[in-house]
């Protein structure tokens, strides 16, 4: 499929993945200062700010002050949802009485 598409055999060499965004050189927070962050926004003047001044900004409409500043990013342990390995139930297993009323064979013998 891919010689299809392009004319040509897929390479074998995995192309180079992006700078992740955290790690862009020279980028500073024009805020706090930072030069980490997970997510990279911009002010009102176009100037870069970190994840967490930009968020701040949006809710309450003034500066995050830098006494909120952490050293480090603070993550979340998310936790592994078990959904995938287990089907979903589908509508007539959760509402059986209201699939039986309106089913053809239903129909029918109220009908008869």
């Amino acid at each position: 499929l891919y010689s299809k598409m392009n004319g040509a055999q897929r390479p074998l060499v995995k192309p180079k993945r992006r700078t992740p965004t955290s790690k862009r050189a020279g980028v500073v927070c024009s805020n706090c200062q930072t030069t980490q962050t997970t997510l990279w926004r911009r002010n009102d003047k176009g100037e870069p700010v970190c994840n967490a001044c930009g968020l701040y900004f949006k809710l309450h409409k003034v500066n995050r002050p830098l006494s909120l500043r952490k050293d480090g990013i603070q993550t979340r342990n998310r936790k592994m949802s078990s959904t995938k390995s287990k089907p979903r139930p589908s509508y007539s297993d959760l509402h059986p009485k209201m699939t039986d009323q309106n089913s053809p064979s239903a129909a029918a013998t109220a009908a008869a």
